[in-house]
């Protein structure tokens, strides 16, 4: 029996409610935690550069797709410098065979272009919804005191999916 029952008491302010299943949130946590530095990339490492470096004319890729991946959605949080520290500390406890500089991440984080899987069925029901990001993570006093305010630039990000199955359709992204 979950605990997300009603406890009797004598008195009305006495009553207390769990809201929340503690444990099975305290695990959501950590499954989340997972899969923000999930490492499976590091064990097909090569097979994927070689797939990947197979037809690619000039310079070679040095860091397959899915290390760019975990790279980009650790990028939401952390900017490219601090990135490269990520990258120099994987290297340092062997998780990847070398480390990669901001810029190199800079260019294929942004020509990286997500997959997006189309219903086939005719008869689509769809829902949309938006969201602003800053484009800098100076904060507001440290703007107001050194430098001069400027308009904030905002990245929106509009993404439409499929009611039923909860398939992502569509991603927009403005600035």
């Amino acid at each position: 029996m979950p605990n997300n029952t009603l406890q009797i008491a004598h008195d009305i302010n006495d009553i207390k409610v769990n809201k929340r299943n503690w444990s099975s949130y305290n695990e959501e946590l950590v499954v989340r935690g997972k899969l923000y530095f999930d490492f499976d990339y590091r064990s097909k490492w090569d097979d994927e550069l070689k797939q990947m470096n197979n037809s690619k004319v000039g310079v070679p890729y040095k860091f397959p797709e899915s290390f760019i991946k975990l790279m980009a959605i650790l990028h939401q949080y952390i900017d490219y410098r601090g990135l490269e520290g990520i990258a120099r500390k994987l290297a340092d406890y062997e998780l990847i065979p070398y480390f990669s500089d901001y810029t190199t991440l800079w260019r294929r984080i942004h020509d990286f272009k997500p997959e997006l899987d189309r219903p086939e069925y005719k008869e689509i029901e769809i829902a949309s919804d938006g969201t602003g990001l800053k484009t800098t993570n100076a904060g507001t006093y440290r703007l107001d005191k050194y430098g001069t305010r400027k308009k904030n630039k905002y990245i929106v990000v509009v993404i439409t999916s499929d009611v039923r199955t909860k398939k992502l359709l569509k991603m927009d992204v403005y600035i």
